[in-house]
């Protein structure tokens, strides 16, 4: 008996039909634009990418020799965001 109180309570509590439902906002291109400049890196950010990476520890070498440089090994195991690597 109390199932079917319970039931026939929950029943009425939800929507007559799907047209009671919130209408969803329009799309504002100006707002959209505001948001993905907000996200964009950073030019800070972007510095990381200035640096001439080389795609393995044997092109490094090959490019060290080459240009008398030294390699510098950066090996990432944590989260270089927090300066742990």
């Amino acid at each position: 008996m109390w199932l079917l109180v319970l039931g026939s309570a929950g029943l009425s509590a939800l929507p007559a039909s799907s047209e009671e439902k919130t209408p969803n906002r329009p799309l504002d291109s100006d707002r959209i634009e505001k948001r993905i400049q907000e996200i964009q890196p950073t030019a800070k950010e972007l510095r990381f990418d200035a640096i001439g990476w080389a795609s393995g520890i044997r092109e490094a070498e090959r490019l060290g020799r080459e240009y008398g440089r030294p390699v510098f090994l950066f090996s990432n195991v944590g989260q270089m965001d927090l300066g742990r690597c």
